[in-house]
């Protein structure tokens, strides 16, 4: 059987920077080997059973390659458990040359690197709330914490705060339901629909809920509470209101403004001023002024205020390695030279080249280590002039550094339009981008930067770019179609962090000056805000790093869900599901 033909280019023609020397007809051999695995990545999982065995590839584009499969698709439980491995005979000629290559292919359903959090903001560990902070969206406007959460400044549009820790809130908040497995001490000014904790609830200031629940005690200080149910004691005080309290245990009313129900299993000491309504007590009522205390005991009083119990959290996770065949640009290091891997780009062929530049031309896609007009396809980037490149990289940190143009029109892209990939740490700097950004080391904003996501930018900025006309990332851009192709990866804007060698690397995404965010945001570590940060988009933190601090938001951080166009899927990363994860188990010369 004859496969469809496979488009790849590897520079051929620069025989000088070959990897341990090798020949012509090896590096035609290793070339074909590349095409291959990009061409299984997009094979369907139900097409696998087209590769059998002898079977011929023809390679389109691409002189001196030949294969054949030497292995059928099958199971090997040891080496490629839950999937299939299949093997292919590659042979590469040139100039008289010959060599035979072997490699076998282990194939697996694609499965997602990220979970789809249904909260605006997922946080794995601590979460530090400074500043003015707001959040839009409506009923999206959930957050999650695995951890504690303190806050402090102006907090609004939260419509359900959930956290395995403490809740510590301060300064003027908003907010719809808090729920704490441990305790919630919310003091300044703001007012929710309900707070549940599963240890104490501690409310002062001009805080106010309509409902308040805890496993344990509760205390007011000047607070309106609409609905008071608490498993454990009750202490009221600073002119507190409540309209109706429940409680299994006792209460210590030390001056109310008002109660005007209570149902007490235990005792009523009411040693201060305010009346209480009317209601009943099991124990005993007792204190200078009872007087002022309308219920009656009743000695049979049981109450079912039902205990709060966990909640599952949907824990946020993000590895950058598995996103890298999904990438249309992706950026590497070798030697001193900066190597590019271009995938599913109009007019580029599928390869690998080295971004070059001299002069007044730079920032060039080139078959060669050298700019020339021959060897250089197109430009992927605009710097401050003709002669600045966008790209900086320090060894010693392992960092890209990239800074371009920054054009009044937002629909100018400084970058060329697509999913850019990075092997190490990145400084996004100053420019408009329509991009998704995924660094497998740390990821970090600066000066005037604006970024979207390349599913959130639109069609016309993606696919007919007035600055990279011709450079249409084709996997986003459909022939003969008006509107973006959603891919899964176009989701994120930001996504930082990875596995290798069994340790998680980076993951620490730090937003600071003032950056504007459309997409989401995917830290595999900690998420810091600073500055004016917006961010149209999913927010998530999974602390799968060393760094040993929790995310914070401080500054004016506001996340924004209104208005979301259609292509924008927030939350949603996963690899398309007729794709498959293709990894090489060994190679070798025949």
């Amino acid at each position: 059987m004859v496969f469809a033909g496979i488009s790849y280019v590897r520079g051929l023609q620069a025989q000088s920077v070959t990897v341990h020397a090798m020949t012509q007809a090896q590096m035609k051999a290793w070339s074909g080997a590349e095409a291959l695995r990009q061409f299984l990545f997009h094979l369907k999982a139900k097409d696998l059973e087209q590769l059998s065995l002898g079977s011929p590839v023809q390679f389109a584009g691409l002189e001196g390659v030949e294969a054949k499969v030497s292995r059928a698709p099958s199971d090997d439980p040891i080496n490629c458990k839950d999937g299939k491995v299949v093997g292919f005979e590659i042979s590469g000629s040139s100039g008289g040359a010959s060599t035979l290559l072997a490699n076998d292919f282990c194939l697996k359903p694609a499965k997602s690197t990220v979970s789809s959090p249904k909260a605006v903001i997922n946080i794995r560990g601590d979460l530090s709330l400074r500043g003015n902070i707001e959040v839009l969206g409506g009923d999206k406007a959930k957050v999650l914490v695995d951890g504690k959460v303190v806050g402090s400044g102006s907090l609004s549009g939260i419509s359900f705060l959930q956290a395995k820790g403490d809740v510590e809130l301060s300064g003027s908040s908003s907010n719809g339901i808090v729920f704490s497995e441990q305790n919630i001490l919310l003091s300044g000014s703001g007012s929710y629909n309900a707070l549940q904790a599963m240890g104490n609830i501690q409310l002062s200031g001009t805080v106010s809920a309509a409902s308040a629940i805890a496993n344990g005690a509760i205390s007011l200080r000047g607070n309106q509470v609409t609905d008071l149910r608490a498993i454990g004691p009750v202490t009221l005080a600073g002119d507190a209101t409540v309209g109706m309290l429940r409680t299994k245990s006792n209460v210590h009313h030390q001056g109310v403004k008002l109660v005007n129900q209570a149902f007490v299993e235990g005792d009523y000491l009411h040693e201060r001023y305010g009346p209480v309504n009317g209601g009943q007590y099991r124990g005993q009522l007792s204190g200078p002024s009872r007087a002022e205390n309308r219920m009656t005991r009743n000695p049979n009083l049981l109450l079912d205020i039902p205990a709060l119990t966990p909640a599952t959290l949907d824990t946020p996770t993000f590895d950058a390695y598995p996103y890298k065949s999904m990438a249309n640009y992706v950026f590497e290091r070798q030697g001193g030279d900066t190597k590019v891997t271009v995938r599913s780009v109009s007019h580029v062929l599928d390869g690998t080249y080295f971004l070059v530049g001299s002069g007044g031309n730079q920032d060039y896609l080139c078959t060669s280590n050298r700019y020339s007009p021959s060897s250089c396809v197109a430009k992927i980037c605009t710097g401050y002039s003709d002669y600045n490149s966008c790209f900086q990289f320090d060894a010693a940190s392992q960092t890209w550094k990239i800074n371009g143009a920054k054009d009044a029109n937002k629909s100018i892209s400084t970058m060329v339009p697509g999913v850019l990939w990075f092997e190490g740490n990145v400084e996004a700097g100053t420019g408009n981008y329509h991009n998704t950004w995924l660094a497998t080391g740390n990821l970090k904003t600066q000066g005037e930067h604006l970024s979207y996501s390349v599913n959130y930018a639109d069609y016309a900025w993606v696919c007919k770019s007035s600055r990279y006309s011709r450079l249409a990332p084709s996997n986003f851009c459909l022939p003969g179609q008006a509107e973006l192709q959603s891919v899964s990866a176009g989701n994120i804007c930001f996504g930082a962090g990875g596995v290798k060698d069994g340790n998680y690397l980076g993951g620490k995404i730090t937003l600071a000056a003032s950056a504007e965010v459309f997409g989401d945001v995917v830290a595999g570590d900690i998420l810091e805000t600073g500055g004016s940060t917006v961010i149209h988009g999913f927010i998530s933190a999974a602390n799968l790093g060393s760094t040993g601090d929790g995310s914070s938001l401080k500054a004016s951080t506001r996340v924004d869900l209104s208005n979301l166009p259609k292509s924008f899927q927030p939350g949603e990363h996963k690899p398309a599901a007729s794709s498959l994860l293709v990894t090489l188990l060994w190679s070798r010369y025949q």
